[in-house]
């Protein structure tokens, strides 16, 4: 992305907005071979929103979450975290990339959970869970244990704090997960399918803690297939496809009144009695 078209991008969206929200995407596109993964994405969330965003496979929905945490580099458009851009800072009166030590400065404020566990294989679940506070934010280890402990009774499992991933099932693997990236205190959370690589019977023990999550006010944006989810839990429902925000609203109106015809067709497809979501 040129920096002249990042400026350009970074001042709409402030004219845009009076109160900056927690995040926010302003027209951000993403190509993968000329592919527009992401085709001007915009989007806001606001402090203890809880944002669902759900579509078919290839949507975009994965690739947007991880262009926030900077996974990605976006192409086009600008995102902020509390009102400063993410992955470039002024220089000159321009643009340019932040550093990669900058970027991981800012990426510490924005926790995210993926499909797949990715614990460290030769750690216990505490041990999982106090590394990034101890190493990344240099606390004192008996501090961030303590809170590690609460972390992992807030998720159920202060009662397998030392046990190591392959003693755990999926489903604790993956509250795990969910402990460690709280214990880096994130302004925002990101869930990429949190459920998918999970068997039937261990989903609803990870839904039960984003519905924790989600009543204790922390700001989260959640991809999901899990419409009974979105449903219950969303403040807000945004579908996606073919890399665009098509619709977006409360769950009541969201699921109610659909008004695109293909957001209609999605919903009969995957809310219908009997069908088995993506």
């Amino acid at each position: 992305m040129t920096g002249n078209a990042l400026t350009a991008a970074a001042g709409k969206a402030a004219a845009a907005t009076g109160t900056a929200p927690v995040l926010r995407l302003h027209e951000v596109r993403k190509e993968f071979g000329g592919h527009a993964a992401l085709d001007g994405v915009s989007l806001e969330v606001a402090e203890g929103e809880v944002v669902v965003v759900v579509g078919p496979s290839g949507s975009g929905k994965s690739t947007l979450v991880r262009c926030v945490h900077q996974l990605e580099d976006i192409d086009a458009g600008a995102i902020y975290l509390d009102g400063e851009l993410l992955g470039y800072e002024r220089h000159r009166g321009g643009l340019r990339p932040l550093t990669p030590r900058g970027v991981a400065a800012q990426r510490r404020r924005i926790g995210m959970v993926f499909q797949q566990f990715h614990l460290f294989p030769h750690f216990t679940a505490l041990r999982n869970v106090t590394e990034a506070p101890v190493r990344v934010h240099g606390r004192s280890r008996a501090d961030a244990e303590r809170e590690a402990m609460e972390l992992l009774d807030r998720v159920g499992l202060r009662d397998h704090a030392h046990h190591y991933p392959r003693q755990l099932s999926g489903g604790q693997q993956q509250r795990v997960a969910i402990a460690r990236a709280l214990a880096t205190r994130p302004r925002v959370m990101l869930f990429d399918e949190p459920t998918s690589a999970l068997d039937p019977e261990l989903v609803e023990e990870v839904l039960t803690v984003l519905r924790g999550l989600a009543a204790d006010g922390l700001t989260m944006i959640v991809v999901t297939h899990e419409m009974a989810f979105a449903r219950e839990v969303a403040d807000r429902c945004v579908f996606m496809e073919a890399g665009r925000i098509v619709e977006a609203g409360p769950p009541a109106e969201f699921f109610g009144r659909p008004q695109s015809p293909r957001l209609r067709a999605f919903l009969s497809r995957h809310t219908a009695p009997g069908r088995t979501p993506e």
